[in-house]
């Protein structure tokens, strides 16, 4: 993917923008609540939000109070923000588009340079606005790039080889850690977005896995596995990885495996698009267009399976939120809609897969992902109801981000 730095004056323009100091005491009223957590709408409900937290979630009315905006919904839709559970977001310009299509939280899984950490602590300063981010380093793979070996050179004894074995591949964990990460990504198969590999061919073995799934555990982080093949998504499954992402052509057996452990699964649904409209005439770019029509079918045969099995799925874009990028204009809507139309979801079940899996895959169910008394006030406002038309998910009236009003479009 493509990840562009930013002029300094759009820079200063970001710095800028008007972004809420601090969370705002709030009466959300007249609102239909649907709270992420599967139950159907609540009418006529009412949310309260006090210092950046849900206070109270109720029916009726509820009277004015003191220092407190009320805002009439008129029944429109309330749902929890939108967690993106695979991202690529890199750029404080990219948060903010990220953060107005109505993302309250992203995994950045893949961080070229060290980029995205800078761009979440910048978010996490309240200096410029975005989802709340939960990033990663470089992607730890047999031959992790040149990007990589910049950010750790530490490593670059190996820089002319691969990393391999158990123990360097806890080594690089351990050095991410201490980069500040807050996720491991790993590579069990190679990539699918590129006409030079192979997505059925594995990367990291098993053991390899498992020691990298001890190392994170060990300071407390989770690890995702990128994995397309089912020797791949084998290997990450049984050493112990939180979730899988893509999962294209895992076989019966493996998702079985995933069902009793509870393995999350990311399969990144709308990406295929752009990846499969035609961009040039290079053989790669054909390459890679034939190859990801072939890989749409067995990855939404995939997710049917494992809704019928239970396993735990969650919506992700993949896409860098970037002006400019293949994957910029992907939004998690995109996957809702694919969820709905190709994989046997029901559009109150594609919410939950953006809102409350996602926040169990990040493990911050606590904090976020439902419209529950004492979580964050992560929210969202839709002039229609979702469950009729998913296309209102695509530009929201109001945003909320840990109680800060960040888009308002209820004029």
């Amino acid at each position: 993917m493509r990840h562009w730095l930013l002029p300094a004056a759009t820079l200063a323009a970001l710095f800028a923008c008007a972004w809420p100091a601090r969370a705002q005491d709030l009466d959300l009223v007249n609102a239909t609540v649907i709270d992420g957590t599967g139950a159907p709408p609540r009418v006529g409900a009412h949310v309260r939000i006090r210092d950046g937290r849900i206070a109270a979630v109720g029916q009726g009315a509820l009277p004015d109070a003191a220092g407190v905006r009320r805002i009439d919904l008129a029944g429109r839709s309330l749902i929890p923000g939108l967690i993106d559970a695979h991202a690529h977001i890199a750029t404080p310009d990219a948060a903010r588009r990220a953060v107005e299509s109505g993302v309250t939280t992203a995994r950045v899984l893949g961080d070229m340079f060290l980029q995205a950490l800078g761009t979440r602590d910048l978010v996490r300063g309240g200096h410029v606005p975005g989802p709340e981010l939960l990033v990663s380093s470089s992607i730890i793979r047999p031959s992790p790039g040149m990007a990589f070996y910049q950010a750790y050179p530490q490593f670059g004894r190996f820089a002319s080889g691969q990393l391999r074995g158990a123990d360097v591949i806890a080594e690089v964990v351990r050095a991410q850690v201490a980069r500040g990460v807050d996720v491991i990504k790993v590579g069990a198969s190679e990539r699918a977005g590129l006409a030079s590999t192979d997505p059925r061919r594995s990367e990291l073995t098993e053991d390899e896995i498992r020691a990298a799934v001890d190392a994170a555990r060990a300071a407390g982080r989770h690890v995702a596995a990128h994995a397309h093949g089912t020797p791949g998504v084998r290997a990450a499954v049984r050493a112990g990885v939180r979730s899988i992402e893509h999962g294209t052509y895992v076989d019966d057996t493996t998702l079985a495996e995933m069902q009793r452990r509870q393995t999350f699964f990311v399969p990144t649904l709308a990406v295929m698009s752009p990846l499969g409209d035609p961009r040039g005439n290079s053989t790669d770019d054909v390459a890679l267009q034939v190859r990801t029509y072939h890989m749409m079918g067995p990855l939404r045969a995939a997710v049917r399976k494992a809704k019928t099995l239970g396993i735990p799925i969650a919506a992700a874009t993949d896409g860098s939120y970037a002006d400019g990028d293949d994957t910029g204009r992907i939004r998690v809507a995109h996957d809702m809609e694919l969820l709905v139309q190709a994989c046997g979801f029901t559009p109150l079940e594609a919410i939950s897969a953006a809102t409350a899996t996602g926040a169990r895959v990040l493990d911050i169910a606590s904090r976020t992902g439902t419209i529950v008394p004492g979580l964050e006030a992560d929210l969202v406002v839709l002039d229609r109801n979702p469950l009729d038309d998913m296309t209102v998910l695509f530009e929201p009236l109001v945003v909320i981000s840990n109680g800060r009003v960040v888009v308002d479009r209820m004029y």
